[in-house]
């Protein structure tokens, strides 16, 4: 599907057959050959968000008849609990006559929701996109931090499988959107840095402070995690050690009555309470008052100190 649109001093208008800004979304083979066929679009233009979809890319070339081109690609986070499943790029195509977009049609109906009335050029159409896509990346990143605080306050109470599934989740969800940013602050830098965005250079600098926003709390939060992960392993540690201390204990207790056993199991003569009616009695009590006095010794016994 394409929607053609009108870019001018007044806005954004919505336009039928012809436009400065053509919105493409999910086209059809015949629509990829007309669009072609109109413009001076690379063979796999339509192809690049899907093939690299975990990529940003920024590039300005020139053709055989010397007109300027530039070819941008975004990487947007489509769903904030899946972010890893659900990230899609944003094809742009640039020209002094056009701008073509390749995304998903929410992207391009919220930034018109939200910034139709502050759009008045093609620039500006790809910085408030971005504003977008970077409000999106702000939006998981603060949703992490509120799965921290519960990551957080969990180990306090003690580590669970819920609480551990959580960090792991968490980690893997930050490290992948640190990637993506990080390709994408390169991206954005170039941009920023081209005469493009000359006419619009207030909405530039606050595009660069929300990625290095982005970039700079993504970075906290995997550190914070880290040190939670750490505390984690180290309850886990010491879980396992004051486990290992309980069966040593009790192999101990155990081994001491069965010592006794044996001792007064020999088939020999001189043992004490051999010909007596109450000796298997007495080796019983012998075995449990030795158990339970060494029980209270080991347990009472700080092996820290």
């Amino acid at each position: 599907m394409i929607d053609y649109f009108s870019i001018s001093s007044e806005g954004v208008q919505k336009n039928i057959r012809e436009g400065n800004w053509l919105s493409v979304c999910n086209p059809t083979d015949r629509e990829k050959e007309q669009l072609h066929e109109a413009y001076e679009l690379p063979k796999n233009f339509f192809s690049l968000g899907e093939k690299y979809s975990h990529v940003s890319f920024f590039k300005k070339y020139q053709t055989e008849d010397e007109k300027p081109h530039c070819l941008m690609l975004f990487i947007n986070i489509d769903s904030i609990d899946e972010p890893e499943s659900r990230s899609s790029a944003v094809t742009v195509f640039l020209t002094q006559d056009v701008l073509i977009t390749v995304s998903e049609s929410p992207l391009i109906d919220e930034v018109l929701d939200n910034y139709k009335s502050e759009i008045f050029t093609k620039a500006g159409l790809i910085l408030h996109t971005l504003q977008i896509i970077n409000e999106h990346y702000l939006i998981f990143l603060k949703k992490q931090r509120e799965t921290i605080e519960v990551i957080s306050q969990g180990t306090s109470n003690g580590s669970n499988k819920n609480i551990l599934e959580k960090t792991t989740h968490t980690e893997k969800n930050l490290v992948y959107i640190d990637n993506l940013l990080k390709e994408q602050r390169k991206t954005i830098t170039h941009l920023l840095d081209s005469s493009l965005v000359a006419s619009d250079r207030d909405l530039a600098i606050e595009i660069e402070l929300q990625t290095k926003q982005a970039t700079t709390s993504v970075q906290i939060y995997r550190e914070m995690l880290s040190s939670i992960s750490g505390l984690i392993d180290s309850m886990m540690d010491n879980r396992l050690n004051q486990l290992m201390k309980f069966l040593n204990t009790a192999s101990l207790l155990l081994a001491l009555p069965t010592l006794i056993f044996s001792l007064w199991g020999i088939n020999t003569g001189g043992l004490l309470w051999r010909d007596s009616e109450i000796g298997s009695i007495m080796v019983v009590l012998l075995a449990l008052l030795v158990s339970i006095v060494s029980g209270i010794y080991l347990f009472k016994k700080d092996y820290d100190a």
